[in-house]
């Protein structure tokens, strides 16, 4: 441990480093003193202060001219001082984000319904605005929660459900629910002329139920259980919402997903889409822990989001 009167750093703080940073470039300490704001007393003791640390050097010695000039010792400071100085900058430099010049990682925890529906969006923007940066997707699972809070990923897109204190979000767009059921289904003779079925009729058929979030749960995911039977014998439970639509085409299953994801397998797979207006709406969010309410990236990333979500993903 330094005794209290040893040369050496001691009490020297950021500003007695850029006084002395003065000092050497001004050959002044009057002057050094006036650029910082210091009366010449205070200007003398902290030039006293900081000879001490270097071990008694003068750092300023008369010229012939009348003039000072540095010793040696304060010539080999001078680069290093202005390093430790730009460095200690640095440090304290307010944080940017440069898409266009960026070269980050950023990493989402999402289901496949968020990357189907959002991720498109979002990687449309970092090619076209943030070209060196990357995407790396993560599955949603019971450790999301605290990967995001000790930053193992940036950010995740979930529903409104309540988060735990700490966390934040910002909605994107509020999503309702539709079935799809094969075409030529002899439950499709039963629409009114609206073409609506009622889901009581639905919810006596075999169905897929999709598990949300981690493939453990069927919470918003099975709407259809409020309207008949409980799940059963002759149903399948699937974590995979893209395969799900396989399981109905050719199939009499009835399937209820969340209305964006219907409109994009319904085509692919040859299904019928029909509303269920019955069900509550949810809204899907962008969501990120206190730490990163600060990253200049995050911040960028969802504002890119946000611009979307008023235009392209406010339609359902």
């Amino acid at each position: 441990m330094q005794k209290p009167n040893e040369p050496g750093i001691g009490h020297i703080d950021l500003r007695a480093l850029r006084f002395l940073m003065e000092v050497l470039t001004r050959r002044s300490v009057t002057r050094a003193g006036e650029a910082m704001g210091l009366s010449q007393p205070a200007a003398s003791r902290l030039l006293a202060q900081l000879r001490h640390a270097l071990g008694g050097d003068p750092l300023l010695v008369r010229a012939a001219n009348a003039g000072y000039v540095p010793t040696t010792r304060a010539t080999e400071l001078l680069p290093r001082l202005r390093d430790a100085i730009a460095a200690t900058d640095q440090v304290f430099a307010q944080p940017v984000f440069d898409p266009s010049t960026s070269s980050r990682l950023f990493r989402v925890a999402t289901t496949d319904y968020g990357a189907a529906v959002v991720v498109p969006a979002l990687v449309r923007a970092l090619h076209t605005e943030a070209p060196g940066t990357s995407l790396e997707l993560c599955a949603w699972s019971v450790d999301t929660l605290a990967d995001l809070e000790e930053g193992r990923v940036d950010f995740a897109f979930y529903t409104d459900e309540a988060l735990p204190s700490g966390f934040h979000h910002a909605s994107l767009f509020e999503e309702g629910f539709a079935f799809l059921l094969r075409h030529g289904h002899p439950i499709l003779a039963s629409r009114d002329p609206s073409g609506h079925i009622a889901p009581s009729i639905l919810a006596a058929l075999p169905r897929v139920v999709l598990l949300y979030p981690d493939g453990t749960e069927t919470g918003v995911d099975d709407p259809l259980a409020a309207y008949g039977r409980p799940l059963g014998p002759g149903d399948l439970r699937t974590p995979h919402f893209l395969s799900a639509p396989l399981s109905v085409s050719g199939s009499d299953f009835v399937l209820c997903v969340p209305r964006r994801m219907a409109e994009l397998v319904a085509a692919p797979g040859d299904l019928v889409v029909l509303d269920f207006p019955e069900a509550d709406p949810v809204t899907y969010c962008m969501i990120w822990h206190d730490r990163a309410g600060l990253d200049a990236g995050l911040n960028w990333v969802r504002e890119r989001l946000l611009v979307w979500a008023a235009t392209k993903g406010q339609t359902s």
